[in-house]
């Protein structure tokens, strides 16, 4: 995994949808996400936004700095053709995925993006469902199609690739 060929993709993080998400685990999944975003910015990797049917569920959440967020109504971003192409204009080939719901759009985007020959890593602490289980069962799920799991902690470390830089040291900061 590499900056010049990662896209991150920001599946769903919408103002209702994350008000309806565990307490308990929306708050450091939002900060996981926050964190690839800035990662992929700094790096120059494009960040691409979906978002399920805005008019109901609000638009992506501010601290994600999301710009051009595609409205969809499919559950797989890459069934949205606007979605489908934006991430072929990127030209990148590995797509980290983080995003809500783990099971249902994150799952049908990931199988997507697999079926159209693109390796996926899906940032496990940065997704996620209403209940534990429909979360467990899409990583699961994922996995089987052929996905990655991966943390935001090692992905971020991954694309720097080393230490005693300032950007290794802001990275160490944010994951504290």
């Amino acid at each position: 995994m590499t900056p010049d060929r990662v896209a991150v993709l920001l599946i769903d993080w919408q103002e209702r949808l994350f008000g309806a998400m565990p307490e308990a685990h929306r708050d450091r999944a939002l900060r996981c996400a926050t964190n690839m975003a800035w990662i992929a910015r700094e790096l120059e990797a494009p960040v691409l936004t979906s978002e399920q049917y805005p008019r109901g569920l609000g638009h992506t959440l501010p601290s994600l700095e999301a710009t051009d967020a595609i409205e969809k109504v499919t559950f797989s971003a890459i069934q949205t053709e606007a979605f489908a192409r934006k991430v072929h204009e990127t030209g990148r080939d590995t797509i980290l995925l983080t995003g809500m719901e783990t099971h249902i759009c994150v799952a049908q985007t990931a199988r997507d993006l697999l079926a159209a020959g693109l390796s996926v890593y899906v940032v496990a602490d940065a997704v996620l469902s209403r209940r534990t289980l429909d979360w467990r069962v899409g990583l699961d799920r994922m996995v089987a199609d052929g996905a990655r799991l991966i943390t935001t902690e090692a992905a971020m470390f991954e694309l720097i690739g080393r230490a005693g830089t300032p950007l290794f040291k802001e990275v160490s900061r944010r994951i504290k």
